[in-house]
């Protein structure tokens, strides 16, 4: 069985153990598999070494895409090493799973900045306001405000992605507004007004502000993500360009994406969701390891015992899992 898709897993780290237990869990599922490793130094075919931080992992993609890219491929799908893919899905059903025709592309996601309250998918931070109810807000869309530099020093890539007019049209043309953010949507909200009264008083003036993004930008959970081969080549250049600019890769990969494909299917799109954990707090970690009782730390129970109504895990850190 010789399937048409490239199963390619994106390592955060330098976890070399972990190659050969992927490899051994989805050998029989997919034909062809990659791994974009940072840092390898060793000799397997098919792993690529790659240099790039894992806040913007978006760069491995386009580093390693040479190596991985062949033209019979119809799609490169792209998963965390610590991301554990339904057992039922493999190189020959996963259209089916995905809702994927050969020249659509898919991502869990796809949340405009401005207003945004999702806190499912996307890790976002609480802060009270004056009048004490909690707000959420996802901290790193300040950065494309204040920090992010879309045409960095240094770097010739003035001509390398489309206009903001034409990404904002393409954004548009996907379904997705792209405005300018408030003081919330940045922030949370105003600080309480107990503890720092001094510090509502300078913010006031911006509370009322909005604040125009760099450039236009979406964001999405990004650990999963399929591409076809009529956008791969564009995507993979795209997120390059994102990676010189040290952009935030929830916001490089589902951008890069909807500028480079026709259609991206979602899981409002297709009624099927993984399950994601964040594992920051206390009460995060205690669900977490409530919910993987059942499976005793044990890949093979996991594998056996798989929710069938969900498309992934994540994460299953292999590393303290009997394998």
């Amino acid at each position: 069985m010789e399937g048409k898709v490239a199963l390619i897993f994106v390592f955060n780290h330098k976890y070399d153990r972990n190659i050969d237990i992927l490899e051994n869990l989805y050998k029989d599922r997919f034909s062809n598999i990659y791994h974009l490793v940072p840092f390898y130094d060793g000799d397997k075919k098919n792993v690529i070494s790659v240099y790039e931080s894992s806040q913007y992992f978006q760069g491995y993609l386009a580093q390693g895409y040479k190596k991985y890219f062949q033209e019979n491929y119809e799609h490169y799908f792209f998963i965390g090493d610590d991301l554990i893919l339904n057992p039922a899905i493999n190189e020959t059903n996963y259209k089916q799973y995905f809702h994927l025709s050969e020249d659509s592309c898919y991502i869990p996601e796809v949340h405009s900045l401005h207003n945004l309250t999702n806190n499912d998918t996307l890790r976002f931070l609480p802060v009270k306001s004056i009048i004490g109810k909690k707000q959420w807000y996802w901290c790193k869309i300040k950065d494309l405000v204040q920090d992010y530099g879309h045409k960095a020093y240094g770097v010739e890539n003035t001509n390398e992605m489309p206009s903001d007019q034409e990404a904002a049209a393409i954004i548009k043309k996907h379904g997705y507004d792209v405005q300018s953010v408030s003081y919330k949507d940045l922030h949370g909200d105003v600080l309480p007004l107990t503890s720092a009264t001094l510090k509502y008083a300078l913010h006031l003036k911006s509370y009322f502000k909005e604040f125009k993004l760099a450039y236009p930008v979406v964001g999405s959970y990004s650990d999963i993500v399929i591409v076809s081969k009529q956008a791969i080549t564009k995507f993979c250049h795209y997120c390059g360009v994102f990676a010189t600019n040290k952009l935030f890769v929830e916001f490089a990969i589902p951008t890069a994406l909807l500028l480079a494909a026709d259609q991206v299917i979602t899981e409002k799109n297709i009624g099927k969701r993984g399950i994601i954990y964040w594992l920051y707090t206390k009460p995060e970690i205690e669900k977490y390891e409530e919910d993987m009782k059942p499976y005793h730390q044990n890949l093979a129970e996991l594998m056996a015992n798989f929710p069938e109504d969900k498309l992934y895990i994540h994460p299953i850190k292999l590393s303290k899992w009997k394998v």
